[in-house]
């Protein structure tokens, strides 16, 4: 067999056991919309001092509890950057029993937070099927405080956080995912001076249209 068709020969190899692999999708797409689920677990605290004709005062307390809801948002690729935007519903069984006192004597209630919403930007860097991120923006939610006086309260707070999502199929990929949040823009009682802080700890699953 002559050199050049020794050669060609060689080339035609090649071309064959390259050809399967460029026909598969190298690094799977994380571009446009998507939905899912996800569950987890809200830590927090809350402190406050007051004033007035029932102070001064005031209660500390720390809670937990459950966290369940749904999400959805959009990616899109700069080059190899993702930049996207999340919104979502939490139902929440979190709850805290503070405890202090003030002029009329000790306090002791329960501090709930039955449902919020956050509303991020995510900031990502794809590796393939692994992408870790950052994210941030703003919380909507409820509270409420049940003991000798009753109150409820809706809110604004920013939050902070990053997490990790990887493909684990066809159109479908899981995250693990931190949230801090800060002290509610309301308070719960007239005349409170407060501050809080929540943890969210979840995993999700998302659908990508």
């Amino acid at each position: 067999m002559s050199l050049q068709a020794k050669f060609g020969l060689a080339i035609a190899m090649a071309v064959a056991l390259v050809s399967p692999v460029v026909a598969q999708p190298a690094i799977p797409s994380w571009k446009g919309f998507y939905a899912g689920l996800n569950a987890g677990g809200l830590f927090g605290s809350t402190s406050a001092t007051f004033a007035g004709p029932a102070g001064p005062g005031g209660f500390f307390g720390t809670g937990s509890g459950f966290v369940g809801g749904g999400q959805a948002g959009y990616n899109y690729l700069f080059g190899p950057v993702l930049f996207g935007g999340e919104i979502d519903f939490q139902g929440s069984t979190y709850a805290a029993g503070v405890t202090g006192g003030g002029a009329f004597g000790p306090l002791g209630a329960t501090e709930r937070t039955p449902w919020f919403t956050t509303m991020r930007a995510r900031v990502g860097y794809p590796v393939g099927s692994v992408m870790p991120y950052v994210t941030g923006g703003a919380v909507w939610g409820q509270r409420t405080i049940d003991g000798p006086i009753s109150a409820s309260a809706n809110y604004w707070t920013w939050t902070v956080g990053g997490g990790v999502e990887g493909m684990i199929a066809d159109r479908w990929s899981m995250k693990l995912e931190y949230l801090y949040m800060g002290t509610p823009s309301t308070s719960l009682l007239p005349g409170l001076a407060e501050t809080a802080s929540g943890n969210l700890l979840r995993v999700g699953v998302n659908f990508h249209f």
